[in-house]
């Protein structure tokens, strides 16, 4: 080769020392320090071997990657960049270890000759050891491209005659090379800038959030129905049906249990059981539910203490725990009584027993709270500014319960009440049977007798302070019937009163035919032996002082009408008077009349 010789890249040689498509290192060398300036004699100087030098600057002329200055004309040039395109793929290939396609194209470099094609030759040797090719003759520019054809066609039905496993691979690997592109932000064969990482989040958030949904909703849970019962039977120590199964996402994605009874009928009632387990522990042994959310549930009390029965040993909790339980619109039923729209939670052991009970009000007016020790329940009750629920409704400004629950009675031994503007304290109790029977003690004192009968009797017009001190019995099979048959023995007291409409000195002093009608009588005092129940109240031994006026007997509060018989003494500076009168018509107009 002429030392003086002055080579030059063309656009092929530009392009692969941008692309780095020339892997061998001394092949690429060379291709760097041509730069159409230095003779080939100064580049081997500075390389170190002209041998070396003289076959790697043929090799990239052959290549099509540089010529000499006075090089042949561009169409030869172009044929040889188009043999150098063809060979930097092969170069690729043989980069990999040896398979049939290298086989292929050295059986095509067999049939061709070496004379008549030094750089297929020299591509020949290289292929099985990957080594820098030895230096190349001049090449004869037809019979190369004749070769080249022969390779050409070669490498294609070496390529498509390729091993099985390669194909298998290669279909293997074009699914996951789209979803690659996908997230690279190609389409198809068009390819653009890769996508951002926060683009690349939401698509995927995007799919995997639409797979979930999908497969929340449709998946079958109605099948696993009959293990959602047993679990639950086993858990509770009580019989659990279940209606349904679905799929809910109020107030958060959850499995609702719908239309669920536990025990007998009327016992525990529960319109949906929404179930919130861990995600970390549905694959596990045991798994963990973090909120059990029961709703519109009705619970008996008397129910309560055999829910909460200790088990010796409850094999479901080995395969569930629960950590919480909370409760929404909530009723408590007594009887057929119930105290409804109630909120809160309640606690339950490593062995499932319901240990802790809490409810509230919506408005925190009322609050229930229960705490199990051994089958027995100590309760407690306080409201504030409640009012109870049925007619006639009470408003309590402030009571203060405590109590027991077992199996077979419901007691609170303290009951402390604030309400018209006066107190009540005592103690109550109800024993659960086939037919329940209340009893208590009831003491009040100064309550605003006006406000009270507001409620109970609202056309009676007497006011006073009320103090009573009642005995309270009573049994039924249902709360009307408890009502109905409930009754009060004991005394009444009314201290600075008035009754309108009744004028007792009117009609002794003044009597008229057909009776006296409105006026009004004040007292300082009225003591009555009094029995209450459900048809009225009846008052004996009525005794009632004011100053000069006094009287004695008994009178009936009932169906809205008003029944008596006084005698009434007058008291004057020189005489006494005594006479009988009656009391009979309704409380907003009786009528007192003279008996002779």
């Amino acid at each position: 080769m002429n030392e003086n010789a002055v080579y030059v890249k063309t656009e092929a040689g530009e392009e692969a020392v941008s692309k780095r498509t020339i892997v061998q290192r001394n092949l690429r060398s060379i291709l760097i320090m041509i730069d159409g300036r230095t003779p080939v004699g100064n580049l081997a100087q500075q390389f170190g071997d002209p041998l070396i030098v003289e076959g790697l600057v043929g090799e990239l002329e052959h290549r099509g990657l540089v010529r000499r200055i006075d090089a042949p004309a561009q169409g030869e040039d172009a044929d040889r960049a188009e043999l150098s395109s063809m060979l930097v793929d092969i170069e690729d290939l043989v980069s990999q270890p040896i398979t049939p396609v290298s086989d292929d194209i050295r059986r095509a470099h067999e049939k061709a000759s070496a004379k008549e094609s030094p750089v297929l030759d020299e591509f020949a040797m290289a292929l099985p050891e990957l080594a820098a090719p030895a230096p190349a003759n001049a090449p004869a520019p037809a019979a190369a491209l004749s070769a080249a054809d022969d390779v050409r066609g070669a490498i294609r039905r070496a390529m498509m005659s390729a091993s099985p496993d390669a194909a298998a691979a290669e279909r293997s690997g074009a699914g996951l090379q789209r979803v690659f592109d996908l997230f690279a932000g190609r389409v198809g064969d068009r390819k653009g800038p890769p996508g951002s990482l926060g683009k690349k989040i939401v698509l995927s958030a995007s799919v995997l959030l639409v797979l979930l949904v999908g497969l929340f909703f449709l998946y079958p849970y109605q099948r696993h129905l009959p293990h959602f019962e047993s679990l639950a039977t086993e858990l509770l120590g009580q019989p659990v049906r279940i209606a349904s199964v679905a799929p809910s996402l109020f107030p958060e994605p959850s499995i609702a249990l719908e239309g669920v009874t536990v025990g007998g009928p009327g016992q525990l009632e529960i319109g949906a059981v929404k179930l919130l387990p861990r995600v970390s522990t549905l694959l596990s042994e045991r798994t963990v539910l973090r909120d059990v959310r029961i709703e519109r549930a009705a619970l008996n009390l008397s129910f309560l203490p055999a829910l909460s029965r200790r088990q010796d040993i409850n094999w479901a909790s080995r395969w569930v725990t629960v950590e919480h339980v909370s409760m929404v619109d909530a009723s408590i039923v007594l009887l057929d009584g119930s105290i409804g729209a109630l909120g809160g939670d309640l606690a339950l052991d490593e062995n499932g027993v319901l240990t802790r009970l809490s409810l509230a009000s919506a408005d925190g007016g009322l609050k229930l709270q229960g705490n199990n020790a051994g089958g027995v329940w100590s309760v407690s009750m306080t409201a504030l500014g409640w009012q109870t629920p049925g007619k006639p409704s009470l408003l309590f400004d402030v009571l203060e319960a405590q109590g027991t629950l077992n199996s077979r009675r419901l007691q609170f031994d303290k009951l402390d009440v604030k309400l018209y503007d006066g107190y009540a304290t005592g103690s109550v109790a109800l024993d659960f049977a086939d037919v329940a029977r209340f009893e208590g003690q009831l003491q009040t004192s100064r309550l605003s007798l006006g406000g009270l009968l507001k409620v109970f009797a609202p056309t009676l017009l007497l006011t006073g302070d009320l103090s009573l001190s009642l005995s309270l019995t009573g049994e039924g099979r249902n709360y009307e019937e408890l009502q109905k048959n409930l009754r009060g023995t004991g005394t009444m007291g009314v201290q600075r009163g008035q009754i309108e409409r009744v004028d007792l000195v009117q009609a002794v002093r003044i009597p008229r035919p057909g009776g006296v009608r409105g006026g009004s009588t004040r007292f300082d005092r009225l003591e009555a032996n009094a029995v209450v129940d459900a048809s009225g109240v009846s008052l004996s031994q009525v005794v009632m002082e004011s100053g000069l006026v006094g009287a004695n007997g008994t009178l009936r509060l009932a169906d809205d009408t008003l029944r008596g018989r006084l005698d009434v003494t007058l008291q004057g500076s020189a005489t006494t008077v005594r006479a009988p009168v009656s009391i009979e018509g309704p409380y907003a107009d009786p009528v007192v009349k003279l008996l002779r």
